[in-house]
């Protein structure tokens, strides 16, 4: 009987041991629910350590080169168109093509923008090869031949301060250029009338200014060099070749590809 009692007074102490433990420990290490971690927006938190990209304005360094450019007479040509007209005889007209050579002298400009343009301050074209022109009537008529001799025909333009505004690729189209023609010419006539009216002489092919033409072409580099191409410059003029009103009706047509020297 002491023994039973000796029991439930050993269960009543350890019970009320028990309870003093448990109220002595932090309430919030076991009954306190944690708090929940903050949730993080991936997109808000890159918006606000991203930057933003900035449009970014190329510049260039402002720049003057001085280009001298030699023609390639073995790609560049040109086409001289003559129509012969008399107030006695039906007009006529005769074509050749002949190889051309001379030099180009240019100044290239580059803006800090980035845009260039591109003055030429001096063309000189010289015929490399031989001129041959043919205006045939009747035999009776005949026929007058004229020989332009290989360098005797010069077109030369200078100074005009034209500047060329040109585009991305280096192409252009600059109208309001003016040309200078030298040259004389060999003519030999043939037939009953104009043997005697003409003869063989001399014919003065100078001209002080052309009609204003339009230069079109491209400026390029390749390979560390400069290249300038004029693939159809359009020259034209009329001039009166003797007293009695013969003309001559020039279109000047030249192909011109050229490599700074």
């Amino acid at each position: 009987m002491r023994e039973r009692t000796y029991n439930r007074y050993s269960i009543r102490l350890f019970r009320l041991a028990f309870a003093t433990l448990i109220a002595g420990l932090p309430s919030c290490h076991l009954f306190v629910k944690p708090p929940a971690k903050p949730v993080v927006n991936p997109s808000a938190s890159a918006s606000q350590t991203a930057v933003s990209p900035s449009k970014v304005t190329r510049r260039f360094i402002p720049s003057v080169t001085h280009l001298e450019f030699q023609i390639d007479s073995s790609r560049s040509t040109g086409t001289i168109d003559l129509a012969l007209d008399h107030d006695s005889l039906a007009p006529r007209r005769s074509v050749c093509e002949c190889p051309l050579k001379g030099t180009i002298t240019a100044t290239l400009k580059t803006l800090e923008s980035g845009a260039r343009t591109l003055t030429l301050e001096k063309v000189e074209l010289v015929t490399a090869g031989e001129g041959n022109l043919e205006f045939a009537w009747s035999p009776i008529i005949g026929t007058v031949k004229m020989l332009i001799p290989e360098g005797q025909l010069k077109i030369t333009t200078e100074s005009q301060d034209l500047v060329i505004q040109l585009g991305e690729d280096g192409e252009f189209s600059r109208p309001g250029y003016r040309f200078t023609v030298d040259g004389t010419g060999k003519v030999e006539a043939t037939g009953l009338v104009l043997r005697k009216k003409i003869g063989n002489t001399e014919t003065d092919l100078t001209i002080d200014e052309t009609e204003p033409a339009i230069l079109e072409g491209m400026l390029r580099k390749e390979e560390n060099r400069w290249h300038l191409d004029l693939p159809a410059t359009v020259m034209k003029d009329s001039f009166e070749i003797d007293e009695e009103g013969t003309t001559l009706n020039l279109i000047f047509t030249g192909r011109i590809a050229s490599s700074e020297k």
